[in-house]
């Protein structure tokens, strides 16, 4: 699963509960009803009638039952779909747009993006069931849908996780064998700037009758390790299915049953993970534009929550922040002097805005009591005159009273060199750590 950078005119603001609020009480968290929706687009006037999607299930995926209309949750009592086809693609149920397109689609074709814009059918394929035969019916769900795109042109929309996908895309990832699955295929992780930091949340619990899940105030440069730590705290949910104490939850990579999810976790570890941490759990308030669900906020303090952030992951999976120690030599400052340079043009793009799936990170000094200087990266947040606020990103050595994830104020005028993380995966920057690895070896 991909995280996806959704910018402010993309997807509305979330405000969850400060930790102060309330705690997730103890007990059941999953609903006992579960309803999920597929739309299946056809492409090149390509088409499946309704008739013959019904000769489909009845012949290869029989323990669906076929329903006229959908059921109020409280009368679900096994296995279903309603079956709703749309010629009026545009009117009752258009398809997302080529920008929307550029950070939800999973696996499309530039044709196909443009192909489905033009799409005149779709068929809506509303699931029904009890939570107890969730994963047998998601499993059937998904298979019905690939037999229903066999050899057809056509893209599949999941409602749930706003998301686009190719068949064969949906035939590598959305396809159950067993009888655990890997949450991370099936939820995706919007990612995106709001005001000076960064939040995250899930979409697409709800299929699993599960609420989704969001962090609020994240450093804007930590996806990566945040990735993994989100799809742990899903796929425990998913296999506990309740909380067993109020607030609170364990997480432990070893007690994971699902081995696909498991096995990409353990791979991402370094020597000093521990596995095993213990998270808060609070409600999450839920605004415009958010998933029609339960919001669970993964609780962290309000001061710097930045520092808890980093602790958790980093107990979870490790961490690697290497130390070098040496002298600054000539070649070394030349490229330092260099970095300073570009400082009014650094700032003017900062003060712009940075695109959606970029950041900037500034090299400073920072001494202890003794004078002993260690330089370390700063996340930047806020650019006011010389004056730059922002998060510290690596763990100090020899500096007392900071941590990685503190808030740090510097004057750039005392930068020593940065790094400029473009929206396209390059980056800009960061000579000296060229030249620092050549002293090394």
């Amino acid at each position: 699963m991909k995280i996806n950078y959704i910018s402010l005119f993309l997807l509305a603001l979330l405000t969850c509960a400060s930790y102060s609020q309330n705690k997730i009480p103890k007990g059941n968290i999953a609903d006992d009803k579960v309803l999920f929706e597929y739309a299946i687009y056809f492409l090149d006037n390509d088409i499946v009638k309704v008739e013959d999607a019904i000769k489909t299930i009845k012949k290869l995926h029989p323990s669906i039952k076929l329903l006229d209309s959908v059921s109020n949750p409280e009368s679900i009592k096994e296995s279903s779909v309603v079956i709703t086809p749309i010629t009026n693609v545009k009117e009752q149920f258009p398809p997302a747009d080529l920008e929307y397109l550029q950070y939800t689609n999973q696996g499309l074709s530039e044709s196909e993006k443009i192909e489905l814009q033009k799409s005149k059918y779709v068929l809506l394929l509303d699931f029904m069931c009890k939570q107890d035969e969730l994963i047998t019916t998601l499993k059937t769900a998904n298979n019905f849908v690939k037999d229903l795109v066999k050899n057809k042109k056509a893209v599949i929309f999941d409602s749930d996780t706003r998301e686009t996908y190719s068949k064969d895309y949906w035939n590598a990832k959305r396809l159950i064998n067993d009888n655990t699955v890997n949450i991370s295929n099936h939820i995706t992780i919007h990612f995106y700037q709001k005001e000076e930091y960064c939040r995250a949340i899930t979409l697409g619990m709800l299929k699993f009758g599960l609420p989704d899940l969001c962090i609020e105030n994240l450093s804007c440069n930590s996806s990566l390790g945040l990735t993994s730590f989100i799809n742990l705290i899903a796929q425990t949910l998913l296999e506990k299915q309740k909380i067993e104490k109020t607030g609170r939850i364990k997480l432990n990579i070893d007690a994971i049953k699902n081995e696909e999810l498991k096995a990409v976790l353990l791979s991402s570890l370094y020597e000093n993970a521990e596995k095993k941490a213990e998270i808060n759990l609070i409600k999450g308030t839920w605004e415009e534009g958010d998933p029609q669900n339960r919001l669970i906020e993964i609780g962290f303090s309000e001061a710097n929550p930045q520092v808890e952030h980093n602790e958790v992951i980093t107990k979870l999976f490790g961490s690697l922040d290497k130390v070098s120690y040496l002298n600054h030599n000539e070649e070394l400052l030349a490229a330092s002097k260099r970095a300073k340079e570009k400082i009014p043009e650094l700032r003017k793009l900062f003060l712009a805005g940075l695109p959606i799936n970029s950041s900037l990170l500034i090299k400073f000094p920072f001494e202890n009591s003794e004078g002993e200087r260690e330089w370390m990266w700063v996340e930047i947040t806020k650019w006011k005159g010389e004056t730059i606020n922002g998060l510290l990103q690596n763990e100090p050595r020899v500096v007392e009273n900071l941590k990685a994830g503190s808030k740090v104020s510097k004057n750039i005028n005392d930068m020593f060199d940065y790094i400029l993380y473009k929206a396209d995966g390059t980056q800009e920057g960061n000579e000296t750590s060229e030249i620092i690895m050549k002293m090394q070896n």
